[in-house]
């Protein structure tokens, strides 16, 4: 049998008969990147090989001869070794992925939920909305209670973790899903997760690197993990569905029921959670299949619920969902945007790692980017991309119907800007440095995300009766990018422009309110009667969405 050796981990694995490179690691508990999960198209699965005259090369678009040759790249996915090899992981693989935070905590009352008490030799724990005291088995006199706040996210995993005693964040653990192996959108994974064998694979690897993160903010903070007794978990509702190891099928066909039960703790082991064995998971209220908590905990976090004026609040993510606030009235919808705006579905398209791309600018005679810590360019970010997109929009490089120019179509374009165009299998492509590129296809990624984000704004806008200019301000939360600027997100149409000016960045506003129920429980009481006058909008069933997605499809002019 042959066997696979990994660096940096030294680590080695057996390859069976006609088995991939990409298999043999996932197999091994690797799980490296692969959006197109093994089917050679996206080119992210990269690794670099030892002595690569000996290991075929493997053609493909995102590989140079030079990188092939000299480098030894290869796509894990089309590798089948006919001998042993040894085979260099990409350097951010053990890398966490960088999250926008959310604001800080300060001000909030402390009152969690988990109360540890003494008597007769015992600890015990009180937990709220519980009637009876539970005994703690697995707790030591030196112990101090701990809580965590967890984002499951599409495309992101996030965990902090927070002293109860004095409410004081101690230590937060980030990642990507794995499960974006199954497929970056929710249907995939609906789908992938409707038979037991394939539940058991979804709901296993998120829970498999959920205990992994929470292990790691334990060492980060000298903590351990019988020390935590509760936990708020924020989410949409698939996520959520499927970390409990719930069939997610009747999410994924009309009439969209929801089996996980928000508003609702559970025992520790219902999510699979390697916590005290009597810690509690606590969810917050579901809207709809299409609103989680993780929405319910963002606008408890930002204040939306209680605004005078009216505002919008708009979570850009795999799942575009937003919420406007008119008057008492507080209104949610949802849309499939799709992962571009985090870095996932583009060519060149990275989590926010040093190197990535995440910003650009285009100052009347060249397109210069930043990376993050100034590393050499090595992908795009999701603020990059949005960056780079408006960017290749004023530089005329791009129209307002997405189409970008050839390289024999340079006329009116600045030398340095025209330059940097090429021809990949007869498609445009505009490099931004070497083995970075942005595409005819991403920018078709981008309207698609844009599109439906703008669409979700306009139908609320419409439903409210209000208009751009009616707005007090718009809050984007959303983990995906440090530098993202509201002129770029106007330049591609994603907001209004009149909004330009009205918008407010929040990060990560699932994680900050699920922080704040973990400290505060009367917070949970609060936000489970407010939800009660939240109305659902649901798009899709508008006779009008489909013909406005397609117009907001276009850019606006550049010159407008």
């Amino acid at each position: 049998m042959t066997k696979l050796t990994i660096l940096p981990f030294k680590k080695t694995v057996d390859i069976r008969a006609d088995e991939t490179v990409m298999q043999a690691l996932r197999r091994g508990g690797y799980d490296i990147e692969g959006p197109c999960n093994g089917q050679g198209i996206c080119g992210k699965c990269r690794i670099r090989v030892e002595d690569p005259a000996d290991v075929p090369q493997t053609p493909h678009r995102r590989i140079s001869e030079t990188e092939a040759r000299e480098k030894g790249i290869r796509l894990a996915c089309r590798l089948i070794p006919e001998s042993d090899i040894i085979v260099h992981l990409p350097d951010d693989f053990s890398v966490d992925a960088r999250i926008l935070e959310g604001e800080h905590l300060g001000g909030i009352e402390l009152k969690p939920a988990a109360v540890v008490i003494s008597k007769k030799d015992a600890y015990w724990m009180r937990y709220a909305g519980q009637d009876s005291e539970v005994i703690l088995h697995k707790w030591g006199a030196h112990f101090s209670p701990k809580g965590l706040a967890i984002d499951v996210g599409t495309t992101t995993l996030v965990a902090t973790l927070f002293c109860l005693a004095s409410g004081k964040e101690l230590s937060t653990s980030s990642s990507i899903n794995p499960q974006t192996k199954f497929g970056h959108d929710v249907l995939s994974r609906i789908q992938k997760g409707s038979t037991a064998e394939g539940l058991a694979d979804v709901a296993g690897v998120v829970r498999k690197e959920l205990n992994r993160l929470i292990q790691a903010a334990c060492e980060k903070s000298n903590a351990v993990m019988d020390e935590i007794l509760d936990v708020v978990i924020g989410g949409n509702t698939t996520m959520l569905t499927l970390a409990a190891a719930i069939n997610p099928k009747p999410l994924g066909r009309l009439p969209f029921t929801v089996d996980i039960t928000g508003g609702a703790s559970y025992a520790a082991k219902e999510f699979g959670l390697d916590i005290n064995p009597a810690g509690r998971v606590y969810v917050p209220p579901i809207v709809h299949a299409f609103i989680g908590s993780d929405i319910t905990a963002g606008v408890l976090a930002c204040g939306c619920l209680e605004k005078k004026k009216p505002s919008l609040f708009v979570d850009v993510g795999t799942n575009g969902e937003m919420g406007i606030n008119n008057d008492g009235q507080f209104i949610v919808a949802s849309t499939a945007a799709g992962p571009a705006f985090e870095g996932m579905g583009v060519s060149s398209g990275i989590r926010a790692v040093p190197g990535a791309v995440e910003s650009a600018y285009f100052d009347g005679e060249t397109i210069d980017v930043k990376t993050i810590d100034a590393q050499p360019a090595r992908g795009i970010c999701g603020s990059g991309i949005i960056d780079v997109a408006a960017a290749l929009l004023k530089a005329g490089v791009v129209d307002s119907s997405g189409r970008m120019k050839t390289p024999e179509q340079k006329e009116n374009l600045q030398a340095s800007v025209a330059e940097r165009l090429s021809l990949i299998d007869d498609q445009p492509v505009f490099n931004i440095a070497e083995g970075v590129s942005f595409t005819q296809a991403d920018i078709r990624q981008v309207q698609l995300a844009k599109g439906a984000i703008r669409t979700g704004i306009d139908m609320l806008l419409s439903e409210a009766n209000l208009t751009p200019a009616d707005l007090e301000d718009i809050t984007l939360a959303g983990a995906f990018g440090y530098h993202l600027r509201p002129d770029s997100l106007a330049a591609i149409g994603l907001i209004p422009d009149k909004l330009a000016r009205k918008v407010r960045f929040a990060g990560n506003t699932s994680k900050t309110g699920c922080a704040m129920m973990l400290i505060n429980a009367s917070l949970r009481e609060y936000l489970e009667e407010q939800v009660q006058r939240v109305e659902h909008l649901p798009l899709a069933e508008k006779i009008s969405f489909q013909d406005l997605f397609i117009e907001n499809l276009n850019f606006p002019d550049s010159d407008s």
